[in-house]
């Protein structure tokens, strides 16, 4: 048992040698990531990659169940009136209502009489119960039509616009005051039509009670930091508007052909009619995700289509099952970042450890775009197909994880094998390649402040003999115990490196002959006390050091070499005047 857990052990060990690149550096990316989207930078580049899948998506047909009487710039020519009169409004309602719509929905606001018709219209509103006025209950409320209000037939009109000034939200109802539920236009004409086809909306049970059932479709409220979002205001019960578009998806009527009766009868019966202005001079008209800013005139759309759109929406996912857009939980958006970051640096990886040495840097340079440009096609492709599926993945801060793992991994590389070369492979601690090159940078340093550099030089006593005695296997193992405790007695601004053989050196900036001395003493005392067996020593049961310390304020009369001189001076005087001591310069 205990082979088979060392067995593990060291595979595991080899496995975290062999990726350590990767499970070091992609963690590290996902963090970041995850930290630069709480900030919010990411959060517009998500809505433009969610906006350009609506735009890429296959157009759908007509729907069959909504039409839309349109109040267009012709009509406004035509009657050459705005606000259109309680009349024209009367006349319009009254046409429809001879074709047996299954409801109609005004989404225009008659909060005030407008002659002529004031008693037309107001027999209207009291004859048709299929009828559905508006209010506006946010920025600045518009009141409904006092009769459909006492009737209970009023809706809301509000819509729910993002900072970039775009709709992706539908809002279902607002909780008022009272505590009474208000629905909006699209919501609450779907729910009646879907009445006659004897389905309500009910509660599912789950651990807020916001969930519902509607037919075939579960609906759960949109959360502030759902999806693409970051502390959205989600007041009210908002979900994702998955648009059927906005342009030749409904069947539409010109006011004026309706107000002529030239139209056909059967895009009004058993359907719901939304009445409202498509004009472009009546302000009604909205940024979706259909507009693109990158044209000069980008596309806008009327309040009435996006209503329209909501109810289209909860019909065909109530009665067919069409997927409402939903949005994965939080934890599963970190683990996806972190998947891609993974995938993006174990490509890189994968790149770097086989690379020739001869490998041409320009070959280098496009297989690593290419690595960059694969796995992103992949993550756009995959977001894509579970968009079509009504599933919003985020695409930016995953595509902008893979991207820095990609481009991390040999950065990382090239800083290990730096690093890898600066260091002992034995003891860990810094080679002399790395000890000549940053002692070089300090003593110019401490010439021109003018401070003092100090060093300590080490010897581990009587070594040749601990090896003969013990085999060089062990010895090995003494020095890296040794390396340690010297680690152990400097102080952290202290540089120790292994000078050769079984020599250690110390780098001390800003130390005085005192200071050094002291560091000196202490390294002697840490490896005694690590007790060490060495039976082979002249001078005692145990391992122990010589150290030479020397001090001096570095001047262009003398060079670091006349430094090192004098530390091994000190030194040899420690190893004559008995060993496991330390002695200063001079």
């Amino acid at each position: 048992m205990r082979r088979l857990f060392v067995n593990i052990g060291s595979k595991i060990q080899q496995f975290y040698q062999d990726w350590q690149a990767v499970l070091i550096t992609c963690p590290t990316v996902t963090l970041i990531t995850l930290t630069i989207n709480h900030v919010g930078i990411f959060q517009i580049l998500e809505w433009a990659a969610y906006d350009n899948f609506f735009r890429l998506r296959p157009p759908e047909t007509i729907s069959p169940r909504i039409t839309i009487v349109t109040i267009d710039e012709a009509d406004l020519t035509e009657l050459n009136q705005w606000p259109l009169s309680d009349q024209t409004i009367a006349q319009a309602i009254n046409i429809i209502k001879a074709e047996n719509p299954r409801i109609i929905a005004l989404d225009i606001y008659r909060d005030l009489v407008v002659e002529p018709g004031r008693d037309e219209i107001e027999a209207v509103f009291q004859t048709t119960p299929n009828l559905i006025g508006v209010e506006k209950v946010s920025g600045r409320p518009v009141a409904p039509p006092p009769i459909l209000a006492e009737k209970g037939q009023v809706a809301l009109a509000d819509i729910v616009v993002d900072p970039d000034s775009k709709v992706r939200r539908a809002l279902l109802s607002v909780r008022r005051k009272e505590g009474d539920i208000q629905l909006s236009l699209g919501t609450k004409a779907a729910l009646q039509y879907l009445e006659k086809e004897g389905i309500e909306l009910t509660s599912v049970p789950d651990t807020n009670g916001s969930t519902l059932k509607l037919g075939k479709a579960i609906i759960k409220p949109l959360r502030k930091n759902d999806g693409g979002y970051l502390r959205a205001d989600d007041g009210g019960y908002q979900i994702l508007l998955n648009y059927r578009g906005v342009k030749n998806v409904f069947s539409k009527i010109p006011l004026q052909d309706l107000l002529r009766n030239q139209f056909a009868p059967h895009l009004i019966r058993d359907r719901i009619v939304f009445i409202g202005s498509t004009a472009e001079s009546l302000n009604d008209q909205f940024f979706t995700p259909y507009s693109s800013f990158f044209n000069p005139y980008p596309l806008r759309t009327g309040g009435v289509i996006i209503h329209a759109n909501i109810s289209s929406q909860i019909l065909a996912a109530a009665l067919e099952g069409r997927p409402l857009i939903k949005v994965m939980p939080e934890t599963l958006e970190w683990l996806w970042i972190l998947t891609w970051s993974l995938i993006g640096g174990m490509v890189s990886w994968h790149l770097v450890i086989n690379r020739d040495s001869k490998f041409n840097i320009f070959v280098f340079l496009a297989f690593l775009l290419l690595s960059l440009v694969m796995p992103s096609l992949i993550l756009m492709g995959v977001s894509y197909y579970a968009f079509l599926n009504g599933l919003w993945v985020i695409l930016i801060a995953p595509g902008f994880a893979l991207g820095v793992s990609v481009l991390a991994i040999p950065s990382y590389q090239n800083f290990a094998l730096q690093k890898l070369a600066s260091i002992d492979s034995l003891t860990t601690l810094h080679n002399r390649r790395y000890f000549d090159s940053h002692f070089a940078k300090l003593w110019e340093q401490h010439k021109e402040k003018k401070s003092p550099l100090s060093i300590i030089l080490c010897d581990v006593d009587y070594f040749k003999l601990y090896n003969d005695h013990y085999g060089h296997p062990t010895g090995d193992k003494c020095l890296q115990k040794v390396s340690k405790g010297i680690l152990q007695a400097v102080r952290k601004t202290d540089l120790a490196a292994r000078f050769g053989g079984e020599e250690f050196i110390v780098v001390l900036p800003n130390s005085n002959p005192a200071a050094t001395m002291q560091v000196a003493q202490r390294i002697c005392e840490q490896i005694r006390s690590l007790k060490l067996e060495h039976t082979a020593s002249q001078i005692g049961d145990y391992v122990t050091v010589s150290c030479g310390s020397a001090s001096m304020v570095p001047d262009k009369s003398f060079s670091r070499k006349t430094l090192l001189e004098k530390a091994d001076q000190a030194l040899y005087r420690a190893k004559m005047e008995g060993r496991n001591r330390s002695y200063p310069t001079p």
